[in-house]
């Protein structure tokens, strides 16, 4: 699962879970005028560790996804 992230910086990175939702890649930071499909970015496991530790401080929170009728 790919889902995108707001970190409070402003930065936008899309992160990959497995199914038990545990972070297996980080892409990132990405430009929000051209934001690919989370599942084409091109994921790096050696930001796992710092995406996680930004996580557990509130530095970056889940965006979801806007509906368009």
């Amino acid at each position: 699962m790919n889902v995108f992230w707001l970190h409070r910086k402003g930065y936008l990175y899309a992160l990959r879970h497995d199914t038990f939702g545990h972070i297996t890649g980080v892409a990132g930071p990405l430009a929000w005028d051209d934001l690919p499909e989370a599942d084409d970015c091109e994921y790096r496991t050696e930001l796992v560790p710092w995406a996680e530790g930004e996580i557990a401080r509130h530095a970056m929170h889940r965006m979801r996804p806007a509906l368009v009728s």
